[in-house]
């Protein structure tokens, strides 16, 4: 009788976890990150990225983001990004980031650090303190291609790069946890990192984090389809930790298959904001 009990709890548990595997796959995979790919580490900087509401995943997403952006810009900087997507909600296959039936789709919230190095101080400042959208921009540029190389995304502008900048950011100083903040805000063209199946040109690494959309998935969307970023980025520069901090937003909007136009829900924008205001840095 008791090892009938114990099969049967054993078999509950499997059944369980099979179908929360994709959820508890994307656990491990950002704990393994954060564990081994994050330079604040070493800088004893903590980021604090406050999650109390919305269907969010609860353990950040850490990055490493100076050999990308490195790339990006031309000459070598030390980078880190702690970010936040929709969850494992409505499916615990594939997360929210990816599911298009979301309010949460392919939403980002978090911060950045990017540390001064022999090429460059204050990066995303000129020498008077006024911030450069060209930084901002680049750091966007290296996150997606993080995220679309990730994915296996085919595509890119004819310049090489996965976002161009539509018009100008607009830039206003913005009181923030005691601290002054330069707000840039602006919009870019991309693409989405949706796509069902497992992609060939893909890393395995995305598709642990964000989960695997079947092959059959009943979407209004074609896999890789274009998508455009509004995008709200907060940063200054903290001249005792030689590095340019900074938290941001990003929403998206696209057309579905039928010519349906798609926007970031007002009550989305809000959480965001909220948690722009909540987020904090801290030397340990």
């Amino acid at each position: 009788m008791k090892r009938l009990i114990f099969l049967s709890a054993a078999s509950a548990v499997g059944v369980l976890a099979w179908g929360r595997r994709g959820h508890l796959k994307s656990i491990g995979a950002r704990k393994l990150a954060a564990a081994v790919a994050d330079p604040l580490r070493k800088r004893g900087l903590k980021i604090r990225i406050p999650i109390e509401r919305g269907d969010w995943i609860r353990t950040t997403l850490t990055a490493d983001l100076g050999p990308t952006l490195s790339e990006v810009v031309g000459y070598p900087l030390e980078a880190a990004a702690h970010s936040h997507f929709g969850g494992f909600n409505l499916s615990r296959v594939y997360s929210d980031f990816m599911n298009p039936d979301s309010a949460y789709y392919h939403a980002w919230v978090g911060a950045y650090v990017v540390f001064d190095g022999e090429g460059r101080r204050h990066f995303g400042f000129d020498d008077e303190g006024r911030p450069i959208q060209q930084d901002a921009l680049d750091v966007l540029e290296a996150d997606q291609r993080l995220v679309l190389g990730g994915a296996g995304c085919p595509h890119s502008f004819s310049d090489g790069r996965r976002v161009r900048l539509l018009g100008d950011m607009s830039a206003a100083q913005v009181e923030s946890g005691g601290a002054t903040w330069w707000k840039l805000e602006g919009e870019a063209d991309t693409w989405s990192a949706y796509h069902r199946g497992t992609a060939a040109a893909g890393r395995g690494r995305s598709e642990a984090v964000n989960g695997r959309v079947p092959d059959d998935a009943p979407h209004p969307v074609d896999d890789y389809h274009p998508l455009t970023y509004t995008g709200s980025f907060w940063q200054r520069y903290v001249p005792e930790w030689q590095a340019t901090i900074a938290k941001f937003y990003i929403c998206p909007a696209y057309v579905t298959r039928d010519g349906r136009e798609v926007t970031s829900s007002q009550s989305l924008v809000g959480e965001c904001e909220w948690i722009i205001e909540t987020i904090s840095f801290a030397m340990e």
